[in-house]
Protein backbone atom coordinates (compact mmCIF):
# COMPACT_ATOMS: atom_id res chain seq x y z
CA UNK A 1 0.00 0.00 0.00
CA UNK A 2 2.83 2.40 0.87
CA UNK A 3 4.47 1.52 -2.44
CA UNK A 4 1.40 2.69 -4.38
CA UNK A 5 1.13 5.82 -2.21
CA UNK A 6 4.76 6.67 -2.89
CA UNK A 7 4.23 6.33 -6.64
CA UNK A 8 1.16 8.56 -6.52
CA UNK A 9 3.03 11.11 -4.38
CA UNK A 10 5.88 11.23 -6.89
CA UNK A 11 3.38 11.63 -9.72
CA UNK A 12 1.64 14.43 -7.80
CA UNK A 13 4.95 16.24 -7.27
CA UNK A 14 5.90 15.77 -10.93
CA UNK A 15 2.60 17.22 -12.12
CA UNK A 16 2.91 20.13 -9.68
CA UNK A 17 6.35 20.94 -11.04
CA UNK A 18 4.84 20.88 -14.54
CA UNK A 19 1.61 22.80 -13.85
CA UNK A 20 2.60 24.86 -10.80
CA UNK A 21 -0.85 24.14 -9.33
CA UNK A 22 -1.62 21.37 -6.84
CA UNK A 23 -5.35 21.60 -7.56
CA UNK A 24 -4.79 20.82 -11.23
CA UNK A 25 -2.27 18.13 -10.26
CA UNK A 26 -4.86 16.46 -7.99
CA UNK A 27 -7.44 16.45 -10.79
CA UNK A 28 -4.98 14.95 -13.28
CA UNK A 29 -3.81 12.26 -10.85
CA UNK A 30 -7.39 11.36 -9.95
CA UNK A 31 -8.48 11.13 -13.59
CA UNK A 32 -5.37 9.12 -14.48
CA UNK A 33 -6.09 6.55 -11.77
CA UNK A 34 -9.77 6.36 -12.77
CA UNK A 35 -8.85 5.80 -16.42
CA UNK A 36 -6.37 3.06 -15.48
CA UNK A 37 -9.07 1.38 -13.39
CA UNK A 38 -11.73 1.83 -16.08
CA UNK A 39 -11.51 -1.77 -17.45
CA UNK A 40 -12.25 -3.10 -13.95
CA UNK A 41 -15.05 -0.57 -13.49
CA UNK A 42 -16.67 -1.47 -16.83
CA UNK A 43 -16.40 -5.17 -16.06
CA UNK A 44 -18.07 -4.54 -12.72
CA UNK A 45 -20.90 -2.57 -14.38
CA UNK A 46 -21.41 -5.32 -16.96
CA UNK A 47 -21.58 -7.92 -14.21
CA UNK A 48 -24.09 -5.87 -12.23
CA UNK A 49 -26.20 -5.37 -15.38
CA UNK A 50 -26.08 -9.10 -16.02
CA UNK A 51 -27.21 -9.74 -12.44
CA UNK A 52 -30.17 -7.39 -12.93
CA UNK A 53 -31.10 -9.09 -16.21
CA UNK A 54 -30.85 -12.52 -14.59
CA UNK A 55 -33.04 -11.43 -11.70
CA UNK A 56 -35.67 -10.20 -14.16
CA UNK A 57 -35.40 -13.39 -16.19
CA UNK A 58 -35.74 -15.56 -13.08
CA UNK A 59 -38.87 -13.65 -12.05
CA UNK A 60 -40.33 -14.36 -15.51
CA UNK A 61 -39.43 -18.03 -15.20
CA UNK A 62 -41.01 -18.30 -11.76
CA UNK A 63 -44.19 -16.76 -13.10
CA UNK A 64 -44.22 -18.93 -16.22
CA UNK A 65 -43.61 -22.25 -14.43
CA UNK A 66 -45.35 -21.50 -11.14
CA UNK A 67 -47.67 -24.47 -11.70
CA UNK A 68 -44.87 -26.85 -12.72
CA UNK A 69 -42.35 -27.21 -9.85
CA UNK A 70 -40.16 -29.72 -11.70
CA UNK A 71 -39.68 -27.52 -14.79
CA UNK A 72 -39.21 -24.49 -12.56
CA UNK A 73 -36.38 -26.19 -10.67
CA UNK A 74 -34.69 -27.28 -13.92
CA UNK A 75 -34.74 -23.75 -15.34
CA UNK A 76 -33.52 -22.20 -12.08
CA UNK A 77 -30.62 -24.64 -11.89
CA UNK A 78 -29.69 -23.78 -15.47
CA UNK A 79 -29.41 -20.10 -14.55
CA UNK A 80 -27.68 -20.58 -11.19
CA UNK A 81 -24.19 -21.08 -12.68
CA UNK A 82 -24.57 -18.00 -14.87
CA UNK A 83 -25.63 -16.04 -11.81
CA UNK A 84 -22.55 -17.14 -9.86
CA UNK A 85 -20.25 -16.10 -12.72
CA UNK A 86 -21.76 -12.64 -12.90
CA UNK A 87 -21.41 -12.25 -9.12
CA UNK A 88 -17.70 -13.00 -9.42
CA UNK A 89 -17.46 -10.20 -11.97
CA UNK A 90 -18.93 -7.78 -9.41
CA UNK A 91 -16.07 -8.62 -7.06
CA UNK A 92 -13.61 -6.69 -9.28
CA UNK A 93 -14.27 -3.67 -7.07
CA UNK A 94 -12.10 -5.40 -4.44
CA UNK A 95 -9.13 -5.11 -6.80
CA UNK A 96 -9.65 -1.35 -7.00
CA UNK A 97 -9.78 -0.73 -3.26
CA UNK A 98 -5.99 -0.73 -2.55
CA UNK A 99 -5.37 1.87 -5.26
CA UNK A 100 -8.33 4.01 -4.22
CA UNK A 101 -7.18 3.87 -0.60
CA UNK A 102 -3.64 4.78 -1.62
CA UNK A 103 -4.97 7.74 -3.62
CA UNK A 104 -7.00 8.93 -0.63
CA UNK A 105 -4.01 8.42 1.67
CA UNK A 106 -1.78 10.44 -0.66
CA UNK A 107 -4.06 13.47 -0.60
CA UNK A 108 -4.75 13.10 3.14
CA UNK A 109 -1.04 13.41 3.91
CA UNK A 110 -0.48 16.51 1.81
CA UNK A 111 1.56 19.05 3.78
CA UNK A 112 1.37 21.81 1.22
CA UNK A 113 -0.15 25.21 1.95
CA UNK A 114 -0.67 26.39 -1.61
CA UNK A 115 -3.89 27.48 -3.32
CA UNK A 116 -5.26 26.54 -6.74
CA UNK A 117 -6.52 28.50 -9.71
CA UNK A 118 -9.54 26.18 -10.01
CA UNK A 119 -10.55 26.98 -6.40
CA UNK A 120 -10.04 30.77 -6.19
CA UNK A 121 -11.82 31.13 -2.84
CA UNK A 122 -9.41 28.68 -1.17
CA UNK A 123 -6.02 29.87 0.08
CA UNK A 124 -4.82 26.51 1.46
CA UNK A 125 -5.63 23.06 0.07
CA UNK A 126 -4.69 21.44 3.37
CA UNK A 127 -7.57 22.99 5.33
CA UNK A 128 -11.34 22.61 5.09
CA UNK A 129 -13.60 24.92 3.09
CA UNK A 130 -15.06 27.48 5.53
CA UNK A 131 -17.58 28.60 2.89
CA UNK A 132 -18.77 24.98 2.47
CA UNK A 133 -18.75 25.31 -1.32
CA UNK A 134 -16.78 22.08 -1.76
CA UNK A 135 -19.20 20.03 0.40
CA UNK A 136 -22.19 21.47 -1.53
CA UNK A 137 -20.64 20.64 -4.91
CA UNK A 138 -19.77 17.13 -3.77
CA UNK A 139 -23.30 16.56 -2.43
CA UNK A 140 -24.73 17.61 -5.82
CA UNK A 141 -22.39 15.32 -7.76
CA UNK A 142 -23.33 12.42 -5.51
CA UNK A 143 -27.04 13.13 -5.97
CA UNK A 144 -26.80 13.40 -9.75
CA UNK A 145 -26.90 9.61 -10.45
CA UNK A 146 -30.31 9.43 -8.72
CA UNK A 147 -31.72 11.96 -11.18
CA UNK A 148 -30.02 10.24 -14.12
CA UNK A 149 -31.70 6.98 -13.18
CA UNK A 150 -35.09 8.75 -13.15
CA UNK A 151 -34.71 9.59 -16.85
CA UNK A 152 -36.43 6.76 -18.82
CA UNK A 153 -33.70 6.58 -21.48
CA UNK A 154 -30.91 6.15 -18.92
CA UNK A 155 -32.80 3.94 -16.48
CA UNK A 156 -30.79 0.73 -16.06
CA UNK A 157 -33.59 -1.15 -14.35
CA UNK A 158 -37.28 -0.36 -14.77
CA UNK A 159 -37.92 -1.69 -11.27
CA UNK A 160 -35.65 0.90 -9.66
CA UNK A 161 -37.49 4.01 -8.55
CA UNK A 162 -36.28 7.32 -7.17
CA UNK A 163 -36.04 7.05 -3.41
CA UNK A 164 -36.32 10.41 -1.64
CA UNK A 165 -35.00 9.07 1.66
CA UNK A 166 -31.87 7.66 0.03
CA UNK A 167 -31.40 10.92 -1.90
CA UNK A 168 -31.66 13.04 1.24
CA UNK A 169 -29.33 10.68 3.13
CA UNK A 170 -26.81 10.87 0.27
CA UNK A 171 -26.81 14.67 0.34
CA UNK A 172 -26.43 14.86 4.12
CA UNK A 173 -23.69 12.23 4.34
CA UNK A 174 -21.75 13.68 1.39
CA UNK A 175 -21.92 17.18 2.90
CA UNK A 176 -20.86 16.07 6.38
CA UNK A 177 -18.10 13.85 4.99
CA UNK A 178 -16.36 16.73 3.22
CA UNK A 179 -17.32 19.61 5.53
CA UNK A 180 -14.26 19.22 7.77
CA UNK A 181 -11.87 17.38 5.46
CA UNK A 182 -8.98 19.10 3.64
CA UNK A 183 -9.99 20.77 0.37
CA UNK A 184 -7.52 18.48 -1.43
CA UNK A 185 -9.64 15.47 -0.40
CA UNK A 186 -12.85 17.23 -1.39
CA UNK A 187 -11.41 18.04 -4.81
CA UNK A 188 -10.41 14.41 -5.22
CA UNK A 189 -13.92 13.19 -4.33
CA UNK A 190 -15.60 15.72 -6.64
CA UNK A 191 -13.33 14.84 -9.56
CA UNK A 192 -13.84 11.12 -8.95
CA UNK A 193 -17.61 11.53 -8.64
CA UNK A 194 -17.94 13.58 -11.85
CA UNK A 195 -15.82 11.07 -13.75
CA UNK A 196 -17.92 8.17 -12.43
CA UNK A 197 -21.10 9.99 -13.45
CA UNK A 198 -19.84 10.55 -17.00
CA UNK A 199 -18.63 6.96 -17.22
CA UNK A 200 -22.00 5.71 -16.00
CA UNK A 201 -23.92 7.82 -18.53
CA UNK A 202 -21.71 6.54 -21.37
CA UNK A 203 -22.15 2.96 -20.14
CA UNK A 204 -25.94 3.31 -20.04
CA UNK A 205 -25.98 4.73 -23.57
CA UNK A 206 -23.82 1.83 -24.76
CA UNK A 207 -26.07 -0.74 -23.07
CA UNK A 208 -29.18 0.94 -24.46
CA UNK A 209 -27.83 0.76 -28.00
CA UNK A 210 -26.28 -2.70 -27.86
CA UNK A 211 -28.71 -4.93 -25.95
CA UNK A 212 -31.96 -6.58 -26.87
CA UNK A 213 -35.05 -6.92 -24.69
CA UNK A 214 -34.97 -9.81 -22.22
CA UNK A 215 -36.76 -12.88 -23.41
CA UNK A 216 -37.89 -15.71 -21.16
Amino acid sequence: MDFISNILQELLNLLFNFTGDFGIAIVIVTLSVKIILMPFSIKQKLSMKKQQDLATKIDLIKDKYKDSPKELEEHLQKHSLESMKSMLGCSTIILQMPIIYALYNTFSNMKYTSSSIILPWISNLSVSDNLFIIPCIYAITMLAPNFINSIPYFKANTQVKFNKQIAVSTVIMSFLFTAKTPVAIGLYFITSSIYSLIEDICFRIYIKQNTNPIQS
